[in-house]
């Protein structure tokens, strides 16, 4: 039996500076029970740049498509669809040196008939919610190393009643299955929204896009026609504001177990080029008809022209020459003069700026190779050569002209930067470790060490590696939420930081929550160890609280500030070797003694730090290590004479996706980084 979705969109949270939109769409004024309705969730994290281009491409691409093709069958179209949407976001890709356009979390869901087509890409997820049954319809449909966005389509028949809940991050971190029934219960979605944003909004770090979708039949839901209709029909919700694959039969939902969809491969072949233009290009259209003209009024305009001509002729020519006919012949000709000249004038005029284009490139290529032997000693003067040698090689570029050459050179700048930065490019790091052959949807943290012994830890388990190795998980906690761990050397254990501000330890086997003097700890987002005190960053407080450990009462003291003149809303992550060195989104901090002190970072790179998320250093390092969003993993030694850093080398790695965490082996020569389900290796 047909149905039709009645929806609602909501966000909640904090912001966290990531993009956040959703999206839905229908033409049934158009084509009746055909059409269909297509409803989109997005983030996009890590790419302040262009997301939003990327956002609406994706929208746009999929929409368009998805409503071209209402005569194939409903999978054909969305798989179609599909295709090219992997298309768009492979262009994008290629735009980038590293390949990578931000953390894409993303559902793509379309309802058409009776039948729900979903697809899932990052951290998202979609819930249907059946008689308080709540099921994960999107499990396994992701591939992290996956060649495409999206590799998966499941699909399956929905029921008069069932709810839909699409959601851009894993929902059930903060609520449980049992809650998230009873708050769907309702059938309005927008009071479902409300009761759940009541809920989980206090546990949320940053925003989440929630889409609730409750379904009817076409007989009872009203479709509005007219002009609200067709391409005007899209439906946002602002911020803060309220292949050919196999055909897959559609199969009923489960009600108490596990979701019953489908899952189908998305092949590559057979997809349409150009994806990116097809997505804007009727408008395009439309501009350039409104400046064209008509054929017949193009003949009527010529032969206009032709007959003036013929008549000017014959009254010149006709009859000799004399009267007025002399001074028009003069006339004439001092205007084909005229005209010669300023053409000759034009081309002398263009082939004199081609030549000065011509030597600009010279000039670029010198440049370039003053800056390769200046970069040896000077290196802020070979920036400043190259940043020249850039503008004027995209000069050269936009006039039009020697394109080709201007391209070359300007790779060679690149190279150069590569070059001087002494950039390691590690294309094929080696696999240590597959961490979903323990869990299928895990996704790891971080790295904690303890006793020269390596663990991955996730919000809610532990896994130590053994060589290469994963040992079988060890639940942390069933209730706590996971967010920070440091190893506590003072007590030889693990101690881990929750989302509602606790702390568990792990030692010898053994789980425990650790107290305070104050009866709590303060919430944060990265903890350290130094001696017996246990460091906490807490930005919202502006703050990095002190907790020192008293053996005979088995407990933390009471909360000490560490300083009471810094800045450090803006921290993200810190380290420790006697200064306390704060991680923001500029670069680096530091401080001893709780006072900042002014640093300088000599030979820094020409790449600044892009949305930097980690930081490693501590009292046995001569080095400071800070991992960026675009996969580079930057260097810097720490001079005791000056107190200041000295920027090194940097490590870029392709192929693996997000980064999470890293972890050097200063022994072995070793760096191994986190994804969120695999541990790489490679040498340094």
């Amino acid at each position: 039996m047909p149905l039709k979705a009645n929806y609602d969109f909501l966000f909640v949270g904090k912001d966290d500076n990531s993009f956040l939109e959703n999206y839905s769409y229908d033409q049934y004024d158009k084509h009746g029970e055909k059409s269909g309705e297509i409803f989109i969730t997005l983030e996009i994290q890590n790419n302040p740049a262009n997301s939003e281009e990327i956002g609406e491409a994706v929208f746009s691409t999929f929409q368009e498509e998805f409503f071209n093709r209402v005569e194939e069958e409903p999978y054909e179209r969305f798989e179609n669809s599909l295709k090219l949407v992997n298309d768009v976001l492979d262009k994008f890709k290629s735009e980038k040196v590293s390949g990578y356009v931000g953390n894409l979390n993303i559902v793509i869901a379309a309802l058409v008939g009776d039948t729900l087509y979903i697809t899932q890409s990052g951290d998202s997820e979609a819930y249907l919610i059946r008689k308080k049954f709540v099921s994960s319809v999107t499990e396994g449909l992701y591939e992290e190393n996956g060649v495409k966005v999206f590799s998966n389509i499941a699909n399956g028949a929905l029921e008069e009643g069932d709810k839909v809940l699409i959601s851009s991050t894993r929902l059930l971190r903060y609520i449980s299955k049992t809650d998230l029934g009873r708050i769907m219960m309702n059938d309005d979605p927008a009071v479902c929204l409300a009761e759940l944003r009541d809920a989980v909004s206090t546990e949320m770090l940053g925003k989440v896009g929630l889409t609730a979708i409750a379904t009817q039949n076409v007989a009872d839901a009203v479709v509005e026609g007219g002009d609200e209709m067709g391409e005007e029909s899209l439906q946002e919700t602002l911020l803060d504001t309220s292949s050919s694959a196999d055909k897959v039969v559609s199969t009923p939902f489960g009600a108490e177990k596990k979701s019953t969809f489908s899952k189908v491969l998305v092949k590559a072949g057979g997809v349409a080029k150009g994806a990116i233009g097809a997505a804007f290009k009727k408008t395009r259209e439309r501009k350039m008809l409104k400046k064209a003209r008509s054929p017949r009024d193009m003949r009527t305009k010529v032969s206009g022209v032709g007959s003036w001509f013929s008549n000017f002729k014959r009254g010149i020519f006709g009859s000799g020459f004399g009267g007025g006919k002399a001074l028009l012949t003069i006339a004439l000709v001092l205007i084909v003069l005229i005209g010669g000249v300023w053409v000759m004038y034009s081309k002398n005029v263009q082939k004199a700026e081609i030549d000065a284009l011509d030597t600009k490139l010279i000039d670029v290529q010198n440049n370039i190779s003053e800056a390769e032997t200046k970069g040896q000693y000077d290196k802020e003067a070979a920036g400043q050569i190259l940043e020249k040698a850039q503008t004027d090689a995209m000069e050269v570029l936009s006039s039009g002209h020697f394109r080709e050459k201007a391209s070359i050179l300007l790779k060679q700048i690149e190279e150069t930067r590569d070059s001087l930065d002494n950039v390691k490019r590690i294309e094929e790091p080696t696999l240590l470790a597959d961490l979903t052959e323990k869990r299928s949807n895990i996704s790891a943290l971080g790295f904690v060490e303890n006793n020269d012994r390596l663990f991955v830890f996730e919000y809610n388990a532990l896994y130590e590696l053994v060589l290469d190795q994963v040992q079988d998980p060890i639940t942390i906690d069933e209730e706590e939420t996971v967010i920070a761990a440091t190893d506590f050397d003072d007590r030889d254990s693990i101690v881990f930081l929750t989302k509602s501000g606790k702390f568990i330890e792990y030692k010898e086997g053994t789980l425990s929550f650790m107290d305070s003097e104050d009866g709590a700890f303060h919430k944060g987002v990265a903890i350290e160890d130094w001696s017996n005190r246990i460091y906490l960053l807490d930005p919202d407080s502006n703050q990095l609280w002190r907790y020192t450990y008293k053996a005979t009462q088995d407990r933390f003291g009471v909360a000490d500030q560490y300083t009471s003149e810094g800045d450090l809303a803006l921290a993200k992550d810190f380290g420790i070797d006697a200064n306390v060195w704060f991680l923001n989104s500029d670069g680096v901090d530091k401080y001893y003694g709780g006072v900042k002190e002014d640093l300088i970072i000599s030979k820094a790179p020409f790449n600044a730090f892009v949305d930097p998320v980690k930081m490693l250093t501590d009292e046995n390092m001569v080095e400071l290590y800070v991992l960026d969003s675009d996969g580079r993993i930057l260097v810097f030694y720490k001079d005791e004479n000056t107190g200041n850093l000295v920027y090194s080398n940097q490590y870029v790695i392709d192929g693996v996706g997000e980064i999470r965490d890293f972890t050097v082996d200063l022994n072995s020569g070793r760096m191994k980084v986190l994804t969120a389900t695999s541990v790489y290796e490679f040498d340094l």
